[in-house]
């Protein structure tokens, strides 16, 4: 079997993660790959992520959604190992190097699989994401004037910092901070949230997964559009993206240790007091 590795570079414990998990990989007869290029692993281009197995994200969130950008289109299964300061989408530990080279070495892992959302610039697909699609202003002292059109309906125009267009996955990310709910992945839904509307509006919509959107420009305020935190394009005014569900889901290997309820209250750190108040 082999392994394609995604680490967080510049980071001293993620690299003597992988070094790690290269030496246990080994001793079970394991390859591996790394992207991008570290010293324990042959170095991997994105096309060539389709000969390996499973891929294995060492870092934090950020890393994770890399290694999503070479599961997806390679259909691969993705397992996150947090050397991060949060690592909501990790599902390892670096303590359980060992007994996810096991898990891998002896095929014996479960799965789950997550929805994703495709953005749709000029006629051409420009994006799939894990989390969400962000359509917000460029200039700082500006709002942006968004109009939404829903299945063909036009729903509302927002006057606002931006819309956060997320999946499940991605309503403990950008979605949380402006507001949003947070929604078990089990769901399969697109969340719009607002980013400080400048209106009495400010409420999440939760639509259908299969809900065709379309974003349109109405001033003369340019607005980026960012598919996992990366820019893909701007919008000029009269100029659209098309937000839909992902033709493809994110395939994500599961330890099976944690509730997703579990990970929610850990990684917030929710805790509650003797009174039963959290805090």
């Amino acid at each position: 079997m082999r392994i394609g590795v995604v680490m967080r570079s510049n980071s001293e414990r993620a690299a003597e993660t992988v070094d790690a998990l290269s030496q246990l990989a080994t001793r079970r007869g394991l390859s591996v790959g790394a992207v991008p290029e570290h010293g324990s692993g042959e170095l991997l281009e994105p096309r060539e992520m389709a000969d390996c197995d499973v891929v294995i994200a060492v870092g934090g969130d950020g890393t994770v959604l890399e290694a999503i950008r070479y599961g997806v289109p390679n259909d691969l299964p993705v397992l996150g190992v947090n050397t991060g300061r949060v690592g909501f989408l990790a599902e390892a530990e670096t303590d359980d190097l060992a007994a996810v080279i096991d898990m891998i070495a002896d095929r014996s892992w479960s799965e789950t699989s997550r929805m994703t959302l495709s953005a749709t610039i000029a006629g051409k697909q420009s994006g799939v994401g894990l989390n969400d699609i962000v359509v917000e202003k460029i200039k700082s002292q500006q709002l942006v004037s968004l109009e939404l059109h829903i299945d063909d309906e036009r729903f509302l125009t927002y006057r606002a910092d931006g819309l956060v267009f997320a999946t499940p996955t991605g309503s403990t990310a950008y979605n949380l901070s402006a507001g949003g709910p947070i929604v078990d992945p089990l769901i399969d839904t697109i969340i719009v949230t607002p980013v400080a509307p400048y209106s009495l509006f400010s409420r999440t919509l939760c639509l259908p997964p299969t809900a065709r959107i379309v974003c349109t420009v109405t001033l003369d305020r340019p607005a980026g559009v960012s598919v996992d935190g990366v820019h893909i394009g701007t919008l000029a005014l009269d100029e659209s993206v098309v937000i839909e569900r992902g033709s493809q889901r994110a395939r994500f290997i599961s330890l099976g240790r944690r509730s997703y309820l579990q990970t929610v209250k850990s990684k917030l750190k929710l805790y509650e007091g003797l009174d039963g108040a959290s805090f």
